[in-house]
């Protein structure tokens, strides 16, 4: 015994209808009406093939080959338009993934610059008197010359002081700048 691969069905007015013959007729067709609403061949090709198969199931059902054609366009258009409202709501989520890592990112980059702000006041307090009072003078925009005069000491003392400063922070520094880059890679 043979199985045959194609379905028959006779319609009202005695003709017969293959299911491979309809497909043969209406795929292109079909997929060009999908066309019109998906703006993607390959996706409309795609739907257009479910709608078929969901055809194959019923296709006995149908009596005449009108009916058979409305129900190909109106499943295809449906196919359609819910795929175009599964890609709006994927749309929206991916948009709200995306502002919620922003969202996620500017609350580190506070936090991160709140915690480096309070490490550089501590060490700048921490420093030994005198090279804290150079490096603020400095950093209100004084010249080596202006902290030396102010403070009565040598412009080489000057120098020598915010070299400790600096260097003192440069390693404080360090250890931040390594604690943002490894939670920045994580």
């Amino acid at each position: 015994m043979t199985r045959s691969s194609d379905k028959i069905i006779i319609l009202d007015n005695s003709e017969t209808l293959s299911y491979n013959s309809l497909f043969n007729e209406m795929y292109a067709g079909l997929c060009l009406f999908s066309e019109r609403f998906l703006m993607i061949s390959s996706e409309g090709e795609d739907l257009v093939q479910e709608v078929f198969v969901k055809l194959w199931d019923k296709f006995d059902d149908f009596d005449s080959l009108n009916a058979i054609k409305a129900y190909l366009y109106q499943a295809t258009r449906n196919a359609c338009l819910n795929s175009i409202r599964h890609e709006k709501v994927k749309r929206k989520y991916e948009a709200e993934q995306v502002h919620q890592v922003e969202s996620e990112t500017y609350f580190l980059k506070q936090v991160v610059e709140e915690e480096t702000s309070r490490i550089i006041a501590t060490s700048i307090d921490e420093l030994p008197p005198q090279c804290k009072k150079i490096l603020q003078l400095s950093m209100q925009g004084l010249k080596n010359q202006e902290i030396a005069d102010d403070l009565g000491i040598s412009v080489n003392s000057v120098k020598t002081q915010k070299g400790i400063a600096y260097k003192t922070l440069r390693s404080k520094l360090q250890n931040i700048f390594d604690i943002v880059m490894h939670i920045m890679w994580m």
